[in-house]
Order: structure tokens, then sequence, then C-alpha cells
């Protein structure tokens, strides 16, 4: 409700309670408890008085293309624009996607069997086309090598981990098998490459806590960015002592 996203601003404003700890309490995920905060302190609290708004087809159009073509974030995007969640967004690129690349404005009302049928024999057709172009092909291939590319540093390789949550990312956001994704990558020889077994070796062995708990990983993180101006070198017992605080089990 609006009056609990107030709440949310208001805590994580004056009394500097962050993501985990407001996403237990409120029960909402704590990426969308840093969207709501990100998008007040842009556009104030009259964001959240908007009511249901129409988007245009040109509208949508543009802010899909301010992601696909102008390598902007999904994140970025939509909170320039002012949208209630990104997940709308990433729901018009999925669907601008599934329609070979065009923007398809529902109608309103009930639809009946048979044309829902229709719709999805359609939907199939349009993904095979998808796929099958050479738009689609280049996008992906630009898609892989910059979020490949971008993994490690120029004096430390990337691990396995990494480039295997990496694969796991595309392969959710375009759709393609983790052999075509892999084959992409290993082709180019200014990336770092992993085999099949690597990939899925991950997921068992050695590296297992780093896939399972990218969550506890990725909070480590958002501790550190948050206080490592307020202390010389915040060590390992300030960060843990703030994740038991927010209820998170770790060994000392």
């Amino acid at each position: 409700t609006k009056k609990d996203k107030i709440h949310i601003f208001e805590e994580w404003t004056l009394e500097n309670k962050r993501g985990t700890y407001l996403s237990k309490k409120y029960g909402i995920r704590r990426e969308k408890v840093n969207y709501l905060i990100n998008l007040i302190k842009i556009h104030g609290l009259s964001v959240l008085d908007k009511s249901y708004t129409h988007y245009s087809k040109e509208y949508k159009e543009h802010a899909i293309k301010r992601v696909l073509l102008g390598n902007e974030s999904i994140n970025a995007v939509a909170l320039d624009l002012g949208l209630p969640g990104n997940g709308m967004l990433s729901n018009w690129i999925r669907s601008y996607k599934e329609n070979g690349y065009n923007v398809v404005i529902k109608k309103k009302g009930r639809r009946i069997h048979e044309q829902e049928r229709v719709k999805r024999i359609r939907t199939a057709q349009a993904r095979k086309r998808q796929v099958a172009s050479p738009e689609f092909k280049a996008y992906c291939r630009k898609r892989i090598y910059k979020k490949i590319g971008c993994l490690g540093s120029k004096k430390k390789e990337p691990t396995k981990t990494e480039i295997a949550q990496a694969v796991t990312e595309l392969r959710h956001e375009l759709g393609l098998a983790v052999k075509k994704i892999i084959e992409i990558i290993n082709a180019n020889e200014d990336l770092p490459h992993i085999s099949r077994s690597n990939y899925y070796d991950v997921y068992t062995r050695e590296d297992k806590d780093q896939v399972h708990h990218s969550d506890v990983m990725m909070r480590i993180r958002e501790i550190y960015d948050e206080i490592k101006n307020r202390y010389v070198a915040p060590g390992y017992r300030r960060i843990t002592h703030i994740l038991h605080r927010e209820g998170y089990q770790i060994n000392r």
C-alpha cells in the first residue's frame, strides 16, 4: 500500500534501516525495496500518487530500445521513467521479443479458448522467427560478449563460478540453451572460456557455496559499500555482526 511505501522510505532515510531488514518486515523482496527508495529519491513521494497509467505503443518501444540498443540497464530506464517497478519494463521487453521485435498492445476483455489457442500458435511462430532472425542472433552475441567481457579485471581472470553464473543469467535473459551460449563464448578468443563440464561442476563441487549463497554475498558487498566511508578498514567481524543482527546465520 501507499502507506507502507511511505513507512519504508521513512525508515530508510530517518532510521537508517536497510533492504534486508525492511524486506523481512514488510514481506517484499529486497530488490523491490531498493527500487522503491531510488524511485522516491528521484521523483519524490508524489510518484506514489499515480493511478493506473496507459502506456502507448510508442512509449513502450522507446523504453525498450533504450535498453536493447542504447545499452542502458532495465533498472536505470525504469527509474528514469518513473515506472512503479522494473518488472514492468522487463515484461515489455520479453513480450517485445516473443512477438518478433514488435510491441503488441493487448485488447481489454476476456479471450475465448480459440483466441487463446491462436495466440499460443502465433507466439510460438514469432519465437521461431525471432531466434532465426539475424537481428536477434547479433543481439545475443553482443549481449553475451558484453556480459562475459565485463567479468574479472585486467590483473585477474574471472573464476569458473563467475562465468557459470553469468551463463545462467544469460540463459534466463535470452532463452538460449547453455550449450549455445558456451559455444558463442568459446568461439571468441578474447573472452574467458568455460566447458560444459566446468559449468555443471560449479553447481556440485568446490564453488557450491558461492552459487547457493549469492544472496548473502550480495548483502556483504552492500554492507561494505555502506560502511566503508565510516571506518578506515571495515573488517569481517563488523560485517558479520551486522549480518547476525539482520538474521543471517553466519559463522563468526
